[in-house]
């Protein structure tokens, strides 16, 4: 069990780990206050669970840069999210909640409570997605305990960062993913607007799943714009 804990004061991160270490002896945590890093991390480290305080201000509200930070996390990966908070403003709950967080919690939090919480937003959103998941009609399956991707039948071996290409693309089916968005997703939100870097490997995730990569039949590109996943008619 891996745990990023962003911000967190000293007694709130003491007393998170003790109750985490309870229900999950061999817990890895890692700390940071700064965002750039927490970004890197989540992405670098893709832990189970994120943790992050929201400290309030001289007027009692949350400062604007963390519910930024919970947006940026949320613009590129599903991680669960919960926010630490003492504010008792609703609108500071709200907020965070409609940027991304999936739940808050007081840091005077009972630690049953706290466990029974965490378990249920690892069951309901966790990012390792159980079992096997088709697309196209069934043309297209991945399993994700294994990291598996079959197309038409047929097994195909793919990198990891074409792995991860093919799952965005997919899971997103007919739907046109931005080449920012990818790149984002792929590489990390700090990654450089690098689209040579993105056509190459879609270049070769082609080259292992198409029939004919310059004619393809499910990765389309849609110019200026980026590639989406959907039927062509001789898939149909």
């Amino acid at each position: 069990m891996k745990v990023l804990l962003v911000r967190l004061p000293e007694e709130i991160s003491r007393n998170v780990s003790l109750a985490l270490k309870v229900r999950w002896p061999d817990l890895s945590l890692f700390r940071t206050d700064e965002a750039r890093e927490a970004l890197q991390l989540v992405h670098s480290e893709q832990p189970h669970l994120a943790l992050l305080h929201l400290p309030e201000d001289s007027q009692g509200s949350a400062p604007e840069d963390c519910f930024d930070l919970i947006s940026q996390i949320r613009g590129f990966s599903s991680i669960p999210l919960i926010v630490i908070g003492r504010g008792d403003d609703v609108m500071d709950k709200v907020k965070a909640l409609e940027v991304g967080a999936d739940d808050w919690i007081s840091p005077y939090f009972s630690p049953m409570e706290f466990i029974a919480r965490v378990n249920a937003i690892l069951r309901r959103c966790s990012p390792h997605k159980p079992g096997v998941a088709s697309f196209l009609g069934g043309k297209l399956s991945i399993d994700y305990a294994t990291r598996r991707v079959s197309i038409f039948g047929k097994t195909v071996k793919l990198t990891p960062i074409q792995y991860r290409i093919f799952c965005y693309l997919a899971e997103n089916e007919g739907r046109i993913c931005t080449t920012s968005e990818l790149l984002r997703y792929v590489w990390g939100p700090n990654s450089s607007d690098d689209r040579e870097l993105l056509k190459l490997n879609v270049y070769r995730l082609r080259s292992r799943i198409e029939k004919e990569p310059s004619n393809p039949e499910i990765i389309f590109n849609e110019r200026g714009m980026g590639y989406v996943i959907r039927a062509s008619a001789s898939t149909e």
